[in-house]
This record gives C-alpha cells, structure tokens and sequence, in this order.
C-alpha cells in the first residue's frame, strides 16, 4: 500500500497516518484509550471466502467446510462473523463449545477436538449433537455410555498421527534447538497411534448409537513451506488407506486436515536465530579475554561489537491462501486416489487459526519513555504502554512481529533500540530493531496480531488488560471492554481467619 510496501488489506497509509480499514488508528487511541487492539471485521470475511474459494477450487468432487480454530481468537464477535459466513468451529474446551453455540454455528460443523477431554464436555457434545474428535483410548467408554444414556447418536471422527519421514527439516515449533519436524510431530501430544485407530474403529462400528464419520489430522505450524503440507498429505492419505483396510474397507464421510498455516508476513519463531548461541558463546569468551585490557579498552572494544547487533521481523512473505490450498488439494486427492480412496461425496475440512485470524488485527501502544545510554556502550531502549504478558502466545512461540509507528510510517529507519514493556519482568517485546526518530507519545503498531494475543493475556502485576475493537469500513465498535482494577479483584476472596477492615473501611469508620 502507498507509504509502506509491508501493508496490505485492511492497513494503508493517509496523510501520513496509519489506518485500519477507513478508521485513523491515532482518533482510535483518542477514543478508546491506549494500548488497544484493532480487529477488522472485512478483512476477517476476506480472509475466510479466499479459504472456502481456493480449497473448494481444488476440492471439486466433495465440499469443502472451514472449521476455524476458536482457540485462536475466541471473542464472541469474531465467532458470530465467522458463524454468519457459513464456517464450522474447531473447539477445545468447554468454554469454546459454550461460545460456538452462542454464534449459531450449524452444529454438524462443530468439532470438539483435543485431549484430555472429561466426561461432562463428552456429554454435553452428545447432547448438542456436535462433532467428537476421538483423541485417547478412554474417551471410548465414555462416549458409548453418554450416547446411551441420552438415547441420542454420537458422531465421532478419529485423530489419525501419520509418520512424515519425507520432512526432516528443523521444526520451527521447538525454538529450543534443531529438532527433525518429522520428530517433534510425533512427539506431540495430538493424535493416536494407528493400532489405536484401529482398535478403537473396531469397537465403535459395533456400537450402535456412535457412528464413525471420518477422519482428523492436525500436525500444527512446524514449517512454513507448502512442501510440509504435501508431506502431510502424502502421508495422511497413506495411513487413511491403512486404516480403512484394517477396519474391513470402511470408507469415511468427511476428512479434516487440520491447521499450520503461516500468516503471510508471518512472525512465527522470527525471534529465533538458531548461531545465537554460539554468537553469544564467542561473544562471552571474548569480553574475558578483553579483560586483561581494563575496563574503558575493554568496554571500547565491546561497543563496536554491540553497534553491529540488530534484528529485523520476517521479510520474506509466506505463500498464499491459494498456494497452501493447491498443495494439499492436489496432493491429498492423488494420494488417496492412488491409495483406492474415492474422493466423490468426500467432505474436506480444515481448521485455519494464526492464517485466518493473523493479519486481522494489530496492537497499537504509546511511547511513554526513551532512554538513551552513550557510555560504557550504546544502548536505546523505547518503554511503551503495553506488556509482552498481553502477548504470551506469541511470547511462547518467539514471534517478532512487524511493525509500523502510526503516526510516522513512512519516517527513514535511522537507529535501533530494544522496545520494552511495562511490566516489572524484562519485558523485551522487541530486541535490537530499526526505528526512526522516536518520540514520547509517538504511537507503535504491533502487526499481525488477530491470533492468540489477545485471547492468552494475563493480568500480572494486576495490571487491568486493554480493550478490543471491531472495525466495520468506517465504523468502530468496542467487543471486548478495557478492564479496571476491580474486574482484576473480582476473583479473589479473603477467608474468614484473614478478614479484617481495609485501611480504606477503617478511614470510613464514624469517630465518637
């Protein structure tokens, strides 16, 4: 977009302002307060028709259904959006399930996925006649006992956990170290086994009252490339064949390919540089070595080090919403044809979350302080208003978002500095990045944040968590409301041994 060639969509530049939609993100902050995320109501709906378009395209024997994710980005609004274009819902736990029914998703789109799962949720998506995702052996018993129970029929798919030994590059899921993707998917806690597939198939199409409709697979964002989703496919149409043949040729309604698919500037892992440790190693080994010099020589010599650091967000664009849809429509189809699969009347679902959500919204905080340090060595650091607990899933997953000061877009990159939060932890939400010249009350734009951020904030140092708002064209709407202090209180309860008068209720006491 004019201004900013990283902007796309729902963001543009005007009068040198940024703007989401037809709303200037500063008259935002002038009237919902600062720090604040921003949804944008038009980008989400773009968001899901190109899914439906590019996997139903690929997909023309069957339907195609989008489950979204509702983990992603659970805000009762949202749901009602993606309820109102025709999705599914991929949930959780039992609170997403409460929220997915409150948008008025059509309840054969809904899956409960995920494991463990207790009875009552297992009953209560009976009850609802919503989807089961079989994930563990025990859910079994349970789920043929609330099916009798309530006289009602379950409908039930399994979560198949295919080997992928074709993709051994290094996941980008363990940030921890260089971990084979083929090794880090078998290792995570999602999927059975294929002689549990198999045994508990076996049991389920002799039960009556559960019906086995088909088939799930969600390995997650390991990898950005469309080569992993081919991976997936080739290997998930394997074991589909597999366990068909062992189950006596069942063949299955509807299949789900689950999700992982990258937003496209895509800040997943960006923090991560896998020679930082042995960067920081020859770094710590030199400043001993440097020690022999005294303190000023030593410090000179670490400074020239130091003014070369600097890390940039992501700038190579993920491949598109058409591009992941073509590999694994393409794929998948050949591979079960191959396999003796039909695919004519076979539904294909899957459960976009980061990719649908990400490029939604942004988070827009103020500038509240600079510091500036000249000696021993250079060091800028940029405080703002919002906190990295306000961003714990992109935290737990080392992203580096993008980012743009609103007020100043187009400004040239003229220094560097760590920018930092407002907790009491380090709070390095941003380390070593290109800035321009930065001002108190200047206004930062986190990109990319409609996934996971706002929905895994926490309120540490009892700090009262921002609002959300809706953009719709030129119209913004609040959907989730700032917190004060008392909303942070609210839970908690002082047990009678403790109970005495707060300083403020003794102020407030008569005096004889």
């Amino acid at each position: 977009m004019a201004g900013d060639s990283r902007l796309d969509d729902c963001l543009s530049t005007r009068g040198g302002r940024l703007c989401v939609e037809d709303c200037d993100t500063l008259q935002l902050l002038d009237r919902f307060g600062s720090p604040l995320f921003v949804l944008s109501e038009d980008q989400l709906r773009r968001n899901v028709r190109r899914f439906q378009q590019a996997f139903q395209a690929g997909w023309p024997s069957g339907s195609v259904k989008v489950l979204p994710a509702a983990k992603a980005n659970w805000i009762a609004a949202v749901q009602r959006i993606l309820a109102d274009e025709g999705c599914g819902c991929d949930v959780y736990s039992a609170g997403e399930l409460t929220v997915a029914l409150d948008a008025g998703f059509d309840r054969d789109l809904i899956s409960v996925n995920g494991v463990p799962k207790d009875p009552s949720h297992i009953e209560r998506a009976i009850r609802e006649g919503v989807r089961i995702t079989i994930d563990s052996v025990e859910e079994v018993a349970v789920i043929e006992h609330a099916a009798s129970e309530l006289g009602a029929t379950a409908r039930v798919r399994l979560r198949l956990k295919p080997a992928m030994p074709g993709f051994t590059v290094h996941s980008d899921f363990v940030a921890e170290g260089l971990v084979p993707t083929d090794l880090a998917a078998l290792a995570y806690k999602g999927g059975l086994s294929f002689d549990d597939v198999v045994a508990i198939g076996r049991r389920i199409l002799a039960m009556p009252g559960v019906e086995l409709v088909g088939f799930h697979q969600h390995h997650g964002r390991h990898h950005r490339s469309t080569k992993y989703w081919r991976e997936q496919m080739r290997t998930y149409a394997a074991e589909i064949a597999r366990v068909c043949e062992a189950l006596g040729g069942y063949r299955p309604q509807e299949i789900d390919i689950g999700g992982g698919f990258a937003i496209p500037r895509d800040p997943f892992n960006a923090v991560t540089d896998y020679t930082e440790p042995i960067q920081l190693g020859a770094l710590f080994a030199l400043s001993k070595a440097l020690r022999v010099l005294g303190s000023d020589r030593r410090y000179r010599a670490l400074a020239r080090l130091v003014d070369t650091l600097v890390t940039k967000p992501n700038q190579t664009p993920a491949p598109t919403i058409e591009q992941y849809a073509e590999a694994c429509t393409q794929t998948l189809k050949e591979e079960l044809h191959r396999h003796g699969i039909t695919t004519d009347g076979l539904m294909l679902q899957l459960e976009p979350g980061r990719s649908l959500h990400g490029d939604t919204g942004i988070h827009l905080t103020t500038v509240t302080n600079i510091k500036r340090m000249s000696r021993p060595i250079r060091w800028t650091i940029v405080v703002v208003d919002t906190t990295e607990f306000w961003f714990t899933g992109g935290r737990y997953e080392h992203h580096l978002h993008d980012y743009v000061f609103a007020n100043k877009p187009g400004a040239p990159m003229v220094g560097k500095a760590d920018i930092i939060g407002r907790s009491c932890y380090g709070d390095r939400l941003m380390p070593i990045v290109p800035i321009p010249d930065v001002e108190v009350g200047d206004v930062l734009a986190l990109l990319d944040t409609g996934a996971y951020q706002e929905v895994s904030m926490s309120n540490f140092n009892a700090m009262p968590r921002p609002a959300t708002v809706l953009i719709t064209g030129d119209q913004a709407s609040v959907i989730r409301r700032r917190e004060n202090e008392a909303d942070v209180l609210r839970r908690d309860q002082i047990p009678d041994h403790l109970a005495r008068p707060t300083h403020r209720e003794e102020e407030l006491q008569p005096v004889d």
